[in-house]
């Protein structure tokens, strides 16, 4: 739990495509890599801070990024991040252990599942809002009515079926 403030800040701080001066003159390398392990950056990744490194005149250490970068990598290929990745509309980055690939990657699916259920909730939510509208600028006598009033009922059935569904895709680690 010590290393979740930390690690959020260094992954805020690693977010841009390239490190800061200060970042590489700091040179702490193992915090980097930690940071870029934890978002699930692939090893490759390196590269990123060797090229805005190099305009300062700084050499990452890059043995000391790779050990942090395995560290971080520990804390993205679970279950639970796995999960929580795909919640964001993600797929999970190809970084993991092959012999964690599957249960991994059906976490990342319930993730997306989720999401996606989501998605088509506010889509029919913002249907609703968009006939709400129009029903207030359709006169009380309009044959175009009772349509609308239909198929905002038949959206409120699907939406309570889709929150039925979703219960299903819910967190589980």
């Amino acid at each position: 739990m010590r290393l979740t403030v930390p690690l959020a800040a260094l992954a805020f701080l690693a977010g841009c495509a390239s490190l800061s001066e200060s970042d590489c003159r700091q040179g702490a390398w193992r915090d980097i890599g930690l940071a870029d392990g934890a978002r699930g950056k692939q090893s490759s990744y390196i590269m990123e801070h060797v090229k805005a490194c190099s305009e300062f005149g700084i050499a990452p250490d890059v043995q000391e990024w790779r050990r942090g970068r395995e560290t971080g990598l520990k804390q993205y290929c679970t279950a639970a991040h796995a999960y929580f990745v795909g919640t964001t509309g993600t797929r999970l980055s190809p970084v993991c252990r092959a012999e964690d690939a599957d249960a991994l990657q059906a976490a990342n699916m319930r993730g997306l599942q989720w999401h996606e259920i989501g998605r088509e909730i506010d889509q029919a939510r913002q249907e609703i809002r968009d006939i709400n509208t129009r029903l207030a600028e359709l006169s009380v006598e309009s044959t175009e009515r009772g349509s609308l009033v239909l198929r905002q009922s038949f959206l409120r059935l699907e939406i309570l079926n889709l929150q039925t569904q979703r219960m299903h895709y819910r967190q589980r680690y």
